[in-house]
């Protein structure tokens, strides 16, 4: 019954519409990274951690576990990295 839902129409609009939603947040994340606003990086890390796999996509879930831990352990140097995987993994997605 799962597979049937993740198939439909209904949840692949859903799906179409989560990935916009971050792609369109990203700018605003890096700005945050800019601006050293690391709470609100690790918001968007945490967001995309919780959501990921329900959305099918265990890549960001992944990714945004990294971003909460990079910054919990204070290394921010890879934050830029993390965030370009994001946008990698949405660009493919998106295609």
């Amino acid at each position: 019954m799962t597979e049937d839902f993740m198939d439909s129409p209904e949840f692949q609009a859903l799906i179409i519409e989560y990935l916009n939603y971050l792609k369109t947040s990203l700018p605003g994340v890096r700005s945050s990274l800019s601006d050293k606003l690391y709470k609100d990086v690790y918001k968007f890390g945490h967001n995309i951690k919780g959501t990921g796999t329900s959305y099918g996509f265990q890549s960001l879930s992944d990714v945004g576990a990294e971003i909460c831990n990079t910054i919990k352990n204070e290394e921010y140097s890879p934050l830029g990295a993390h965030l370009d995987r994001v946008e990698a993994i949405l660009t493919e997605a998106l295609a």
